[in-house]
């Protein structure tokens, strides 16, 4: 007895085929999408933090640099004569011929600030700087006067008493009534890679445990590439700056104050993403004052902040308080 004939469900060949070929057409769009959502993340997360670190860069810089020229309301011919007798200081930066280094000296001259593009082959305690960068260097008081029990071992002040003016530290300071001390300060910033991370760097002055003046070194902040100033200039001595010159536009009268006065700053800098991004290109321009800095089409994202301050005790430099 035949058995009846009947047909075997299944599934064929070519729908194997066509059901593999849509499976791998939804793989790749999935793929896509998230390799989009990925970029996107990891854009969103560089551009947060570019924007945190230059709100930071730009506290830090306007704490430091808004005060220059404050010397407590005396002039710089008083604080030339508030000469100090210190050993000499261990890695000193000195910028110009009669410049007087870190402390004021009788013979020759305090540079409350001074700038300069490039390497700062003309500053005796640097090394090797990013090229398209400023190195920005300045002297000042800081903060609020410290009473005598307040003094700390690693930092030096301007003794102010009814005698007259003194750089001291914790150890020559004289214990008596109606006598202020001014925290001193001697600061450079700059641009120096290490590896393949730019960072902003700095030198200060401070007391060694052994008692010795020296600049020392430390790091402020990875990824800042750039840092370039332009400086405010008076001649008309009206606190008003009448032009903005770039560092190299200035000559050493200018550092020295003589005939003309420094009232403002223009400072710009860009901050560099710390990982490249692969689906990323910049070869962008940033224009920064008188100077432009070309992206030289890395991977890395940028971000590019500026800000202008005027020196709001510079009047007083020259006149006294």
């Amino acid at each position: 007895m035949k058995r009846p004939w009947s047909r075997q469900s299944g599934v064929s060949l070519v729908e194997l085929m066509i059901a593999a070929a849509l499976a791998l057409s939804l793989f790749a769009i999935l793929m896509v999408t998230t390799s989009r959502q990925q970029q996107m993340s990891r854009e969103s997360m560089q551009l947060a933090m570019l924007q945190q670190q230059g709100q930071l860069l730009l506290n830090l810089l306007q704490s430091e640099l808004q005060h220059i020229g404050f010397w407590a309301g005396f002039s710089l011919q008083h604080i030339d004569a508030a000469a100090a007798s210190f050993n000499p200081v261990q890695g000193e930066c000195i910028s110009l011929p009669d410049d007087s280094g870190s402390f004021p000296r009788a013979d020759l001259r305090l540079v409350p600030l001074y700038a300069e593009l490039g390497s700062g082959s003309g500053i005796s305690c640097m090394g090797q700087a990013v090229e398209q960068g400023t190195i920005i260097q300045f002297k000042r008081l800081v903060a609020q006067p410290f009473h005598y029990h307040e003094l700390k071992e690693n930092r030096y002040y301007l003794q102010i008493q009814p005698s007259g003016l003194t750089v001291v530290d914790s150890e020559t300071a004289v214990n008596e009534a109606d006598t202020e001390f001014w925290p001193y300060a001697h600061q450079l910033f700059y641009v120096q890679k290490q590896g393949d991370i730019p960072v902003l760097m700095r030198k200060r002055l401070i007391r060694s445990q052994a008692g010795f003046p020296r600049m020392h070194t430390d790091s402020l902040m990875d990824g800042v590439e750039v840092l370039y100033v332009e400086l405010g200039v008076d001649t008309s001595q009206d606190g008003r700056a009448n032009y903005f010159a770039s560092p190299h536009q200035l000559q050493p009268e200018h550092w020295y104050q003589q005939h003309s006065r420094i009232v403002a700053i223009s400072y710009y800098f860009i901050i560099r993403s710390l990982e490249s991004d692969p689906g990323y290109q910049n070869d962008l321009v940033y224009p920064m004052g008188q100077m432009s800095f070309q992206a030289p089409g890395d991977h890395y994202r940028r971000l590019m902040l500026q800000s202008t301050l005027y020196f709001h005790n510079v009047n007083r430099q020259l006149q006294g308080g």
